[in-house]
């Protein structure tokens, strides 16, 4: 894929909303499009974390292994979202396994490349981090959801990671 389709591409992600163009062209250097059909796997849980990814298009299915159960569908990821946030925290094993649903495309990257551009620009470096804990904050309330539907349990305001607070 050419550069400048990729930075266009790039731009058009909800992800990476607000990001400069400047720093879309630097996100354009480490970005690999791949392409998956319905039930290929990206990663599988418990491999070493290495990369991040933005799909495209598509949908990608998280599931989480439970001894003794088959894999547990967690949530469903589409065009415009990450995963693999991992690697910009340096964890160093995949939490879940991800699939394709749909015949999805992706951009891959590096997570010690994009460490470093974020590291090189800190305002873009800062740019992702806030975008990333949007993220992961909104997976929180999605997976609380379910673990309080699966319980029958009814929240109290308090959702873990202290995203918001309802408790006197």
């Amino acid at each position: 894929m050419h550069r400048q389709i990729r930075v266009e591409t790039l731009g058009k992600i909800r992800f990476l909303k607000g990001v400069s163009k400047d720093h879309l062209e630097a996100l354009a250097h480490i970005v690999r499009l791949e392409e998956y059909d319905e039930g290929d796997v990206l990663f599988e849980e418990g491999e070493p974390v290495d990369d991040v990814y933005l799909i495209i298009e598509g949908q990608i299915a998280l599931e989480m292994n439970s001894s003794g159960i088959s894999p547990q569908h967690m949530l469903t990821l589409g065009a415009g979202e990450s995963l693999g946030w991992s690697a910009l925290l340096n964890r160093s094993h995949r939490m879940a396994t991800a699939k394709a649903i749909v015949p999805t495309r992706i951009f891959r990257m590096d997570g010690h490349q994009l460490i470093a551009l974020c590291e090189e620009h800190p305002r873009f470096g800062y740019q992702i981090m806030r975008v990333t804990a949007a993220a992961l904050a909104n997976r929180v309330r999605i997976l609380q959801q379910k673990f309080f539907d699966v319980y029958r349990l009814q929240p109290s305001g308090f959702i873990c990671g202290a995203i918001e607070f309802g408790v006197d």
